[in-house]
């Protein structure tokens, strides 16, 4: 993850594509190792930013360009996915 922050920087665009995959390629081995369904995750995370428009579509930007929650927002339940998946939960 750092080599790709570094070269999102300082590019070229092929090396910071090569970063991300290898950043992705990381990421989907540990969750197959840990028995997580990831495309599942990421469609809840991807369905919980999806909230934050408003009911116009339109996003509000913090004066950082951040996303900001509106009232429309439902938080993710990474919990609820990965129960389906077979996790018995928290103790």
């Amino acid at each position: 993850a750092r080599e790709a922050a570094e070269v999102s920087v300082t590019g070229p665009l092929d090396r910071l594509a090569h970063e991300l995959a290898d950043v992705v390629y990381v990421a989907y081995g540990t969750a197959l190792v840990h028995g997580i369904d990831l495309d599942a995750v990421i469609a809840e995370i991807h369905r919980s930013n999806m909230t934050k428009r408003g009911p116009d579509g339109q996003v509000s930007r913090r004066a950082d360009g951040k996303v900001l929650k509106g009232d429309h927002y439902q938080a993710p339940d990474v919990g609820a996915v990965l129960r389906r998946q077979g996790w018995p939960g928290r103790p």
